[in-house]
């Protein structure tokens, strides 16, 4: 993560964050450390910058958590915030799980732990199931929307609560009008089931041989190798369909949502990890001005006036295609709706609240 300047509070007390970190940090006040994990930033960086002006927010390195759970160097902790660890990184703590919950019960307030997604259903090892049932003995979850509140209620004893994403980006012009002999698609983000995304655009590919295809395939680096296949796959179906990898920055993301007509997004209806992903690429795509394409998953269904959301892509596509004047409207009328709903400084409010920490008198 990268510091960046910018001007203290007062405030009394703080709130801990228990993140994967080399060393202890402060954050300051409405202005946002970079990292490249989008949980870090989406659930505890956006947020943390504006609840840092009420008071202190401190990003705590997990090992110091369970050497020294007290924290007392901290001061007042009004409560400590445990946050999204990885499914490869629950794997991994299974010798230090012991250390984790002694630690939660002897650190003398109160602590929540932050799910973005239901380890019961990964599919991998009995492991993860086990480590989200204690965890939720322990603490008080908080999670990213309903869908994945409603799968963990039976096992929250100490309650569940849905706080959503923030956006992070600038909203950008809205715009549709594409050609109706091309069209330029945008996929982007960090994870993704190959066999999904291969399923959709192969249906939309076949749809769509009438007229040029362009894919904007979005990830991080080191998946070149697997975009060149894709697009090999894409192309044999559909010879004007052209496919190319962009590496993965926060620029590079808005600047091929700019440079596309629509944002494809597939994700798994049928299973509940599927089922329980957030609204933040669907937010995202919506606040850089483009219409979106988007699976029947429960977060996009609520956004379902903003954007065409039908697990058959390709005939979402072709609905966008054919109506993008009501696609233009539906644009405009999301992101007003996102710029209120999902507003930084409006989810820090909802997490305060539930920290217990209090607005100062105006």
């Amino acid at each position: 993560m990268d510091d960046r300047n910018g001007t203290r509070h007062g405030g009394s007390g703080c709130v801990a964050y228990i993140v994967r970190i080399d060393r202890e940090r402060e954050l300051t006040p409405g202005q946002v450390p970079f990292s490249p994990s989008a949980s870090l930033r989406l659930r505890i960086l956006i947020p943390g910058s504006e609840l840092a002006r009420l008071l202190t927010v401190k990003l705590v390195p997990f090992e110091q958590f369970l050497e020294s759970p007290p924290m007392t160097h901290l001061g007042a902790i009004r409560a400590a915030v445990i946050g999204k660890l990885s499914v490869i990184e629950v794997e991994k703590l299974r010798s230090r799980r012991d250390s984790l919950f002694k630690a939660i019960g002897s650190c003398g307030f109160p602590v929540f732990a932050d799910f973005s997604d239901n380890y019961a259903a990964a599919g991998r090892s009995p492991a993860l199931a086990e480590y989200q049932m204690e965890m939720a003995k322990r603490a008080t979850l908080t999670v990213p929307c309903e869908a994945l509140a409603e799968q963990l209620r039976a096992v929250a004893t100490r309650g569940v609560h849905v706080i959503e994403d923030p956006f992070e980006s600038p909203e950008l012009q809205a715009a549709f009008d594409p050609s109706q002999d091309a069209i330029r698609l945008c996929w982007f983000g960090a994870s993704y089931t190959r066999s999904l995304l291969e399923r959709a655009f192969l249906k939309i590919a076949e749809a769509n041989r009438h007229r040029r295809v362009r894919l904007d395939f979005v990830t991080a680096s080191g998946h070149e190798s697997y975009a060149r296949r894709l697009g090999l796959r894409l192309a044999a179906i559909h010879a004007g369909f052209d496919t190319r990898f962009v590496e993965w920055s926060p620029e590079n993301v808005a600047r091929a949502l700019q440079d596309s007509d629509l944002a494809v997004l597939p994700q798994d209806s049928s299973t509940e990890w599927g089922r329980s992903k957030s609204h933040n690429r669907l937010v995202h795509a919506i606040r850089c001005g483009r219409f979106t394409v988007a699976s029947a998953i429960p977060s996009y269904v609520e956004l379902a006036d903003y954007a065409q959301i039908d697990d058959d892509l390709a005939a979402g596509v072709c609905w966008a295609m054919e109506n993008p004047q009501l696609a233009i409207a539906k644009l405009r009328a999301g992101q007003a709706h996102v710029r209120n709903r999902f507003a930084p400084e409006r989810i820090a409010l909802r997490w305060a609240e539930l920290l217990g920490v209090n607005r100062p008198n105006t």
